[in-house]
């Protein structure tokens, strides 16, 4: 049988189809408050999305492989969520100087850094997705938010990145300067395209 959730300022109400109604619990007063958090919550975390969409350089002759992090950090300077870390000796790991400052615990669980690794990447164009949620599944509150891009070469030259941007429900766009390791990079807050979103 089909049922409805009906929520008064103070109650809870179960109500089945039939209209018959009891109540299963009591919420303090400020209910009003939290229901328009979770609101925001769902209207941030699932009406939109981050994109990012960048190209790495294209060095002449033989070049090895930057390593790459990309990440999200909170008002507080705190990590939220790893997007990509692209990375293919250990050794090196702590060349990705905020990223590893910022995650030095995490890296010693090799499970977590299983979850995020892939390998490191050619020069071209390359799209990663926040979905506003943190390491654990969790969707972030409304507020200010920074996005990081960092990129260290072997032996070679390093660029770090950074764009604030306000996770809300208006649109957002950033085009950055180019850098040594990093052609070009526009950051895109967007409605997000379920559709899509749910292929990535």
């Amino acid at each position: 049988m089909k049922k409805h959730i009906l929520i008064t300022i103070a109650t809870l109400f179960l109500v089945s189809a039939s209209w018959k109604v009891t109540e299963i619990h009591t919420y303090p007063e400020d209910l009003n408050s939290m229901a328009s958090t979770l609101q925001k919550d769902f209207e941030s975390g699932h009406e939109f999305e981050l994109a990012i969409d960048l190209e790495l350089a294209r060095f002449e002759g033989r070049s090895l492989r930057p390593y790459v992090a990309i990440w999200v950090e909170n008002e507080k300077a705190e990590p939220v969520r790893t997007l990509a870390l692209w990375f293919n000796n250990y050794r090196w790991l702590p060349d990705l100087r905020r990223w590893y400052s910022k995650n030095y615990e995490k890296t010693q669980a090799a499970e977590y850094i299983d979850a995020i690794t892939g390998a490191t990447r050619p020069a071209g164009k390359y799209t990663i997705i926040w979905d506003a949620k943190d390491d654990n599944g969790n969707l972030q509150e409304s507020g200010k938010y920074t996005v990081y891009i960092e990129v260290v070469r072997e032996r070679g030259t390093y660029q770090l990145i950074r764009q604030q941007f306000e996770l809300n429900d208006m649109p957002q766009r950033f085009d950055l300067p180019p850098g040594t390791e990093v052609s070009s990079v526009t950051i895109e807050y967007r409605k997000a395209d379920k559709t899509i979103t749910a292929l990535k």
